[in-house]
């Protein structure tokens, strides 16, 4: 680890959080994310950056770069927020008042402390003369499946030797945890309007048809292989009872722990809906929406993070007031003291914030939901992080989140990756040796398979 990283997060640590803090105070949704990505460009840009925006073609997508030749190291930083989880940093609900959005998956502390990464070892690379280029990637979208997905079929990502990154968490480990598979498709049924009562004989309903996929659906539950994971909503059932719909739409989603598991539902998918559009006199229309693969875990790289956690860069000391604000948070949320304890151990409901390193088991391990770095993942060797940013038992996605996201909580937990981070991207750049066995564990994690974006 270089001390130049380490006394550049010491000196910019109000930075950081004043970062994460505008970002959060400016919550911006998928693909609106204008504000937040030119705050992270000029925190960048202020540091000796060159940037480069749009980057594959997506206004809120950025490449940020400094030094020259190889290694290429790179850092992966997301910023969007959630619908409807706005939220005061207060630990019961209290929704801000006209604000849409919220960062309840924290993302304001995932960009920030991902560009901080980048920019510390930047300085240790100007201070001690290294050779190499460091970049910082603005990936927006990842909320809805769409930014590191688009910029990987663009092979933004190609040229890497590594890619780090990191999400807020309830623990500190390094990820051995592969994200499932995911398809997002809508299904288009267009029948024939008649009037429901004087002609229903003249009509070819469209939502009948939207009915009977959702049931045929909902009986191939049972066969899906292990993992897999079906949800959906209906779009669009028609305008009123009394007019044959002519057309409804359904949205679904297929989720598995392999891509090949995911085709094979897909296609199991597509027989059903062919079947509800033949049993109703209807046409159906698919729309593939995005997709994405598994996660390809590089064990030489969650060692890599694992040794920078455990041996190198301390997780952060928690206050008494940060413990007394976990537990408010989490009766607010219905979390007893004796189920927290029975999960987390027998002092979770004392110390709900987590103070330790999780040791790595050795294996990959399938988690449910999806996320676009897995698309990274089959390009370059890529690895995460988790860092403690919230009380253990806290679900994601919730005003719970919103809450510590926007204070201390989550900012010490933030400036704790970012110290994890450049410390292992410091090591990859000087360690050719590192490299090497990064890239054949990376050889060895893929078992030969190519990248093929999934939709």
């Amino acid at each position: 680890m270089s001390e130049k990283t380490e006394k550049w997060f010491d000196s910019h640590q109000e930075t950081l959080c004043r970062v994460s803090r505008v970002l959060w105070e400016n919550p911006e949704g998928s693909e609106q994310e204008y504000q937040s990505c030119e705050t992270l460009k000029q925190l960048l840009r202020s540091h000796g950056f060159s940037i480069s925006a749009p980057t594959a073609g997506l206004d809120t997508a950025f490449t940020a770069s400094y030094g020259s030749g190889r290694p290429y190291i790179g850092f992966l930083a997301e910023y969007d927020a959630l619908p409807g989880l706005a939220q005061e940093t207060v630990p019961e609900p209290c929704q801000i008042p006209d604000q849409p959005y919220g960062h309840g998956c924290g993302h304001n502390l995932l960009g920030t402390a991902a560009a901080g990464a980048a920019i510390a070892l930047k300085e240790a690379m100007a201070a001690e003369g290294l050779p190499g280029t460091v970049f910082l990637y603005g990936c927006p979208s990842e909320e809805i499946m769409v930014g590191k997905i688009v910029m990987a079929k663009n092979h933004v990502f190609d040229d890497l030797d590594a890619a780090i990154s990191w999400h807020p968490g309830d623990r500190n480990r390094a990820s051995e945890e592969s994200y499932q598979a995911m398809l997002s498709m809508e299904y288009h049924f267009r029948g024939k309007a008649s009037h429901a009562a004087m002609a229903p004989e003249e009509g070819f309903s469209a939502l009948d048809a939207v009915e009977l996929m959702d049931v045929g659906v909902n009986y191939l539950r049972e066969h899906v292989p292990a993992g897999g994971q079906l949800h959906y909503v209906i779009l669009n059932g028609g305008e009123k009872p009394n007019i044959v719909p002519e057309k409804a739409a359904v949205w679904q989603f297929i989720r598995a722990n392999t891509t090949q598991d995911l085709q094979r539902i897909a296609g199991r998918m597509d027989d059903i809906a062919k079947g509800a559009a033949i049993m109703t006199g209807t046409a159906v229309e698919k729309k593939i929406l995005t997709g994405c693969n598994e996660t390809r875990i590089v064990p030489a790289l969650a060692r890599l993070l694992e040794q920078v956690m455990s041996q190198e860069v301390a997780p952060p000391v928690w206050s008494e007031e940060e413990k007394e604000f976990s537990r408010k948070l989490l009766a607010a949320l219905g979390q007893s003291p004796d189920t927290l304890r029975q999960n987390y151990g027998a002092d979770a409901w004392e110390n709900p914030l987590h103070d330790r390193t999780d040791a790595l088991t050795g294996k990959t391990v399938n988690i449910l939901g999806s996320s676009d770095i897995s698309d990274v993942s089959y390009v370059v060797p890529t690895c995460m992080l988790f860092a403690a940013c919230y009380p253990m038992g806290t679900p994601n996605h919730t005003w719970a989140v919103t809450a510590c996201a926007g204070g201390s909580i989550g900012q010490k937990g933030m400036i704790y990756a970012g110290r994890v981070m450049a410390a292992a991207g410091y090591h990859l750049l000087t360690d050719g040796e590192l490299r090497e066995r990064v890239k054949a564990s990376f050889r060895e994690a893929l078992q030969g398979a190519a990248y093929t974006p999934v939709a």
